[in-house]
């Protein structure tokens, strides 16, 4: 009896202890946060170790990022968890530090121990240190809509205009705080805010009744982290011209010109890749540098009516003949 008492004494000591060090292990596989000079010197001093991820956009990668870094954009990171060595050193970085934090909770949960984030993302490693520019300004073809300057003040009083973010892309949605497709388009901005956080979403009332107050009540209701205001800068004409429907969603490329308009949602998948044509100054309001090919003959409109109605005279002059 006592033996048995031993055994299953000491099963349930061990089976304690194997559940200890496991949950001794799910502890310690969080993401770190580390600052851009803790960054440096540990890849300096280990680059053979560390692998430096680069979460942001191919687009934006393209254009600026941190020397040594590889680019798996965040929406492609469970899909490509192959590419990464889980028995190195992960320091993840995007523009200010909302995607980073998304994809290294991807990883740990993944199974990917030592992982980290670095604070401020790139805008702040680029105070300290160089980055790489790799790519020159895309052209813009000739015929392209210049975005309408414009001066507002958010709802919690904060004045600012379309020329304060030159270089991004931008996400103009015209609403109603009383339309219920509006409010459908909040969730599909929030989406495209945690995807792109560096991407820019204005949300612009132009109910001429509305009022700061209520406009603040309706963005803590949707959790919306981005900027609200009042039209006070007749966007609602020069946006919408004559057709004053809601939602209406505009895209503006980082150089400032309109690639996509509609008055309707748009949902979160196609918003991605609108916003990704944007990045390369694309978009379905953007001219295509190749024209598409005329299938019709040259003037064939115009014949076409001269022959009808050359075909309908002599039909007349037929007729009279006839009577006579």
């Amino acid at each position: 009896m006592r033996n048995t008492m031993k055994l299953v004494s000491g099963t349930v000591l061990v089976s304690l202890l194997m559940l200890s060090v496991l949950a001794t292990g799910l502890a310690s596989a969080e993401r770190g946060e580390i600052s851009v000079d803790d960054a440096y010197q540990r890849l300096q001093e280990r680059p053979n170790e560390i692998t430096l991820l680069d979460s942001r956009v191919a687009s934006t990668y393209n254009s600026e990022h941190i020397p040594g870094a590889i680019n798996i954009p965040v929406k492609e990171l469970e899909s490509r968890l192959d590419e990464l060595d889980p028995s190195k050193e992960i320091i993840v970085y995007c523009q200010v530090g909302g995607s980073s934090a998304i994809a290294a909770d991807i990883l740990v949960q993944n199974g990917f121990d030592d992982v980290y984030t670095i604070t401020g993302g790139i805008n702040a490693w680029k105070e300290e240190y160089p980055t790489t520019l790799v790519s020159p300004s895309p052209t813009v073809l000739e015929g392209a809509i210049a975005a309408p300057a414009f001066t507002l003040t958010s709802a919690e009083g904060t004045t600012f205009s379309l020329s304060d973010f030159r270089g991004k892309v931008v996400v103009l949605t015209l609403i109603l705080t009383t339309c219920h497709l509006c409010q459908e388009e909040m969730a599909e901005l929030a989406y495209l805010r945690e995807t792109y956080p560096e991407v820019i979403v204005i949300s612009v009332s132009i109910d001429p009744l509305e009022t700061d107050e209520n406009l603040r009540s309706f963005k803590e209701a949707y959790n919306a982290d981005w900027l609200f205001a009042r039209d006070t800068d007749d966007l609602t004409h020069r946006y919408q011209g004559y057709v004053l429907a809601t939602p209406t969603v505009v895209v503006i490329t980082p150089q400032g010109y309109i690639s996509f308009r509609r008055v309707n949602v748009v949902h979160r998948e196609e918003l991605s890749s609108i916003v990704e044509s944007a990045y390369r100054e694309e978009g379905e309001l953007i001219p295509s540098p190749t024209p598409a090919p005329d299938s019709g003959i040259p003037g064939f409109e115009a014949g076409a009516v001269l022959m009808c109605f050359s075909f309908l005279v002599g039909l007349r002059w037929l007729g009279k003949r006839s009577r006579r």
